[in-house]
């Protein structure tokens, strides 16, 4: 082979090498449709993509398992999760770091959880859950239940919003979702029996191998420091700005976990 042409293929191949490297992933949690997620997070992604002079992909995937797993594979660098889910990443991946809890519209860094169901269903039979890794799912509705979800009929249906609409519809007595996503759906006649103490709000996660100690300064500063108008082009779980998060933030929610094995599947 030409000694030019192979310079110019080992080149063109370094570069593909380089550019692959330089792309990196976001993947957000399937609270709700890929339509309305993609709407919330695309801003954000734009955002960080002009900050770290880097290409971000966007990825969706339908439950929180394949999240963790693929982060723990390498193929995640930046995610939006839930406390849950982020503690058991952390516990199977410790290269996972928290960097932010964005705010809720009253500048809150918590969240809870809502039990909900209709305003003319008292039943108390078959009960709606989000996923086994959702912290609003089996989690907390066993403690709103006094530990005692085992005795009723239970399913996963996926998204916080199949929770609220499939209790509407009747095809559930009660369901667990996120409690600001509830409020959404009480002009229909959804109603609130119980709510959790507060969570950590939902949080920026990043895979730390993908980024120098000086990246992740500059992105957790990007987070922290943007001004108004560029939040207001960004979607309503993360418009209102964050606050730096801490690993310990989360101690609490481990305490939960302690003692309780959380079901991969519903049980009817």
């Amino acid at each position: 082979m030409d000694k030019r042409i192979f310079k110019f293929l080992l080149a063109f191949f370094f570069c593909l090498n380089l550019e692959a490297e330089e792309t990196l992933t976001f993947v957000p949690l399937p609270t709700e449709d890929r339509k309305t997620i993609y709407n919330y997070f695309y801003p954000m992604v734009s955002y960080l993509e002009k900050e770290l002079d880097k290409e971000i992909k966007f990825v969706y995937y339908d439950n929180y398992e394949d999240i963790v797993s693929n982060f723990k594979a390498g193929k995640i660098d930046f995610a939006y999760l839930g406390p849950l889910p982020y503690v058991q990443l952390k516990k199977e991946f410790n290269k996972a770091l928290a960097l932010v809890h964005f705010k809720n519209e009253k500048g809150e860094s918590t969240y809870t959880c809502s039990l909900v169901r209709t305003l003319w269903n008292k039943k108390r039979q078959k009960i709606a859950l989000t996923q086994p890794l959702s912290t609003c799912g089996y989690l907390s509705v066993n403690a709103l239940l006094d530990k005692k979800l085992k005795n009723y009929k239970y399913q996963y249906l996926g998204r916080h919003d199949l929770v609220a609409l499939e209790v509407l519809n009747g095809e559930f007595d009660m369901g667990g979702l996120k409690s600001d996503i509830a409020k959404g759906y009480f002009h229909l006649g959804l109603d609130e029996i119980a709510v959790t103490k507060p969570f950590p709000m939902f949080s920026l996660i990043i895979n730390s191998q993908s980024f120098s100690s000086q990246e992740i300064q500059n992105i957790t500063n990007a987070l922290l420091y943007i001004d108004q108008e560029e939040l207001n082009k960004w979607g309503k779980p993360i418009r209102y700005g964050a606050v730096k998060a801490m690993d310990e933030d989360f101690n609490p929610l481990r305490e939960m976990l302690k003692n309780i094995q959380i079901p991969l599947e519903g049980n009817f």
